[in-house]
């Protein structure tokens, strides 16, 4: 070999040797993050569970609490006796129905006009297209 041949050899060798060593050196970086992220995922779902546990608590008390007010204010708003209350509240449900039944009709009316004054218009419209030129 030549001087020129077992330069260009050796330096071949080197490279070779710094991109084995730069690929093993991401490699342990790679897996060393991958660790710390395991890590932190694993502390994360911890704290999450820890959360978990102690705000449920608190929700079932705020819960419980505000189901006991809610009685006791309808209790204390509901002086009337069950038959009285049963009558008033088939009253309340029969106005309602009445007066939903009376919108549903006029909502069906203003529709209906809607669509007829929409139809006229398109008339308008087709007639000036299919004949331009008559009056």
């Amino acid at each position: 070999m030549t001087v020129e041949s077992d330069t260009l050899v050796e330096a071949a060798r080197r490279f070779g040797e710094v991109i084995a060593a730069e690929r093993a050196s991401t490699v342990a970086a790679l897996e060393a993050e991958r660790a710390a992220a395991i890590k932190i995922i694993a502390a994360l779902r911890k704290e999450n569970e820890r959360h978990a546990r102690a705000s449920g608590g608190k929700f079932v008390v705020g819960l419980l609490l505000g189901a006991a007010i809610g009685a006791a204010v309808v209790s204390m708003a509901v002086s009337e006796p069950g038959e009285e209350t049963r009558v008033n509240l088939k009253l309340k449900a029969d106005d309602l129905r009445t007066n939903l039944t009376k919108r549903v009709q006029v909502a069906i009316e203003v529709g209906k006009r809607a669509a007829a004054a929409a139809e006229q218009e398109l008339w308008v419209q087709y007639r000036q297209r299919v004949a331009p030129n008559n009056p």
